[in-house]
């Protein structure tokens, strides 16, 4: 299934010229247009606390200051996805939102087929970070894949599929298979294993679907807790890219849910493909 329309992320980090730079390899490879996104995230940019007696003033300081620094950011990210993507050559548009971030990227990816984010920081323009399970959050609104880039950008080669048998990770793995985003090598499936449930009957049905549409496949069962072994086994595999599904019936879930996914993706160096 050829990619038509891709969205990009433009958040000023230093993790979005790595997503500007994927997304013009899958375009061109499909004959894609890239549109790039810039958010005002008006919930970033208000201070959360209540102002002090007397302090209106201050809060209300503090509220220009990001308005204006992240008006900046927008303008630089902009002008290098501009300057990229049109060195590439590639049809590309920017459009500024202005709203909760999350809302803004869900409704431009109603009609796009994949969205490639920086793994953090995606619209902070170096004001406040983003809850740690915005990824996750977007990939739930919006129902679309999201590739979360690390940096610096590198070809995929080398994919790796968590695969537990759930409706998101079964979602993840088909997103994967059909869309021609990438060619990698060799895919590996992994389980982490589980009482009361066939992990190699669910890692042969991953695999044989992922050989139908023409991937090399291999499958790996993993032991101990999903939340750590996955990335760390991705890591030590040298995996490129891990596909995955953003909700899971065990711990694969809390990779973008609670606590743990500020230590998770904080020292992931892994780029992530992920679907509700």
């Amino acid at each position: 299934m050829s990619l038509k329309r891709l969205i990009v992320a433009l958040g000023g980090s230093e993790y979005m010229e790595s997503a500007v730079a994927e997304a013009c390899q899958i375009a061109r490879r499909n004959d894609a247009e890239i549109v790039g996104v810039a958010v005002m995230d008006e919930t970033l940019v208000d201070p959360v606390e209540a102002a002090p007696i007397g302090g209106g003033s201050a809060a209300s300081d503090l509220r220009t200051e990001r308005t204006a620094a992240v008006e900046a950011g927008m303008n630089d990210a902009i002008a290098t996805f501009d300057r990229m993507v049109g060195e590439a050559g590639i049809p590309h548009r920017a459009q500024r939102f202005f709203g909760d971030a999350q809302e803004s990227l869900a409704d431009a990816l109603r009609l796009a087929d994949l969205a490639i984010i920086g793994i953090r920081h995606a619209f902070d323009y170096g004001t406040i970070a983003h809850a740690d399970d915005f990824l996750g959050r977007v990939a739930r609104a919006s129902g679309r894949p999201i590739l979360a880039m690390t940096t610096p950008a590198r070809p995929i080669d080398r994919v790796m599929v968590a695969y537990d048998g759930s409706i998101a990770s079964a979602n993840a793995l088909r997103a994967f298979a059909v869309l021609n985003g990438f060619a990698p090598s060799v895919v590996r499936v992994v389980h982490c294993r589980e009482d009361g449930v066939d992990s190699d009957r669910l890692l042969e049905e991953g695999a044989a679907y992922l050989r139908l549409h023409g991937h090399e496949a291999e499958t790996t069962v993993l032991e101990g807790s999903p939340t750590d072994t996955v990335l760390e086994h991705a890591e030590t595999w040298n995996a490129d890219l891990l596909v995955m599904g953003a909700v899971g019936r065990r711990g694969l879930s809390r990779l973008f849910l609670g606590d743990t996914a500020s230590n998770t993706l904080g020292r992931s160096r892994v780029p992530l493909f992920i679907r509700s």
